[in-house]
């Protein structure tokens, strides 16, 4: 019973490592939003109530997963709790972060300081949700990001933000048709 008992305790100790690496399974990613305070900083985007930088850019972040279109939720880097209109656009929070969204248009807020660069990657440490070469949101895979319509190579968190840039990220299988290369920012070019 002595040499079994070890050896029982490694095996379960190995199938418990071995289960939790397992990628999460095709169809399923998480969007949830991570929770943020005043003054809180992550990968060195503050969430403040007030003194947002002047300069102030917006970009759309789209993401398919295996053809389907995968919603960018409200809240991203918004202090609960959330004031909304009837359309369910937040207007208010405890804080907002230098990058944030307010509804689930994919369209993102970046305030940002004169020579500062943002990247796709302080997107998602902002919204709590990972983002590497093989995957995003929890799933593990073919990854394809497109800016512009133009495809990007290299780590995605890297990607640099600009005004009015179109991001889409495919994970899995692309979408068919695919996805627009430009976005309709309407009033928000005026």
């Amino acid at each position: 019973m002595r040499l079994c008992l070890p050896l029982l305790l490694l095996l379960l100790c190995t199938g418990c490592a071995t289960a939790s690496a397992q990628p999460a399974p095709a169809g399923h990613v998480s969007t949830a939003v991570r929770d943020l305070h005043e003054g809180q900083v992550v990968d060195s985007v503050p969430c403040l109530r007030n003194d947002l930088p002047v300069k102030h850019f917006h970009i759309h972040l789209e993401i398919w997963l295996d053809g389907k279109r995968v919603t960018v939720p409200a809240g991203i880097g918004v202090g609960r709790p959330w004031g909304t209109d009837q359309t369910g656009f937040i207007s208010t929070g405890s804080c907002f972060a230098w990058i944030h969204t307010h509804d689930t248009t994919g369209v993102v807020h970046v305030f940002t300081q004169v020579g500062k660069s943002d990247t796709l990657g302080q997107v998602f440490s902002v919204w709590g949700q990972p983002l590497g070469e093989r995957g995003a949101l929890g799933y593990s895979g073919n990854l394809a990001v497109l800016v512009n319509g133009r495809s990007m190579t290299g780590d995605p968190r890297l990607v640099p933000l600009k005004n009015f840039e179109n991001i889409v990220l495919e994970l899995g299988t692309p979408p068919s048709p695919p996805p627009g290369a430009l976005y309709d920012f309407g009033t928000m070019r005026r």
